[in-house]
């Protein structure tokens, strides 16, 4: 009975090779250095994803129903295989070796670094309503990108700028994402300096007072749940809101 084709050394651990092909009708042993080919390297849920994209003829609909997942799922799953066969990448030119740990990061930059390195640099981010976004870590490595705001990066010290205003304000601190959305003024009552978007527009973006302002509030506080640094929470009368999760209420620990 012929087995699946091994990938890694069950000793070792690095990559194996094919070094002899032979014929079970002849006997004849070939030996050398093989290529198994693209799909190799997936692994075997990857691989009957494959065969069952290829049995439902390319239908993302007829996958949603099949593994019971959104389409944004579905559509991560299949960039992902592209990525590693070689063919597509939903989030080009993702180089890990050059993301770097620094002993100035804070706890929190520390946290999202350690966490896109765990996803080989994209993900989905967690939102109240409707599917999971991707998102990925932005090839200047400087935070990170997503299609839902085109060109912009969600960096770093913004993240770490979110949750220590948070902090003064007890842990909590609302979105303003939809004040945003809808044109509210900076400083207003509908968008205070108190709400995130209110906050980082004056903060890192150079938005003055009495002026409106983009909704990037989803974003950050998404990523900030995705990493588990705070929790989103629905309105309560008051619009949408985060909470520090308690591990990263002391920035000093």
């Amino acid at each position: 009975m012929s087995a699946d084709l091994l990938k890694k050394c069950p000793s070792c651990g690095n990559e194996l090779t094919i070094s002899e092909l032979s014929c079970k009708s002849c006997g004849i042993k070939i030996n050398g250095e093989f290529n198994a080919g693209k799909f190799a390297g997936l692994t075997a849920d990857e691989f009957d994803f494959v065969k069952q994209f290829l049995l439902l003829e390319g239908n993302i609909s007829k996958m949603q129903t099949h593994y019971n997942e959104t389409y944004n799922s579905i559509k991560y799953r299949l960039s992902t295989i592209n990525e590693k066969i070689g063919d597509k990448s939903m989030a080009s030119n993702i180089n890990m070796e050059k993301l770097t740990q620094s002993s100035e990061d804070s706890k929190v930059i520390k946290r999202l670094k350690d966490k896109i390195f765990e996803c080989g640099g994209k993900a989905l981010m967690p939102v109240l309503k409707g599917e999971p976004v991707p998102f990925w870590l932005s090839p200047s490595q400087a935070g990170f990108e997503s299609d839902g705001l085109k060109g912009f990066v969600f960096e770093w010290e913004v993240f770490d700028g979110i949750v220590k205003k948070a902090i003064t304000l007890g842990g909590k601190m609302y979105r303003g994402d939809a004040a945003a959305q809808n044109g509210a003024k900076i400083g207003s009552k509908d968008l205070p300096l108190t709400t995130i978007d209110g906050y980082i527009s004056t903060e890192f973006y150079g938005s003055k007072i009495g002026c409106s302002t983009m909704r990037r509030s989803t974003y950050f506080s998404g990523i900030l749940a995705w990493a588990g640094i705070a929790t989103v929470h629905r309105s309560q009368g008051n619009g949408s809101f985060i909470t520090i999760n308690n591990e990263f209420m002391n920035l000093e620990d």
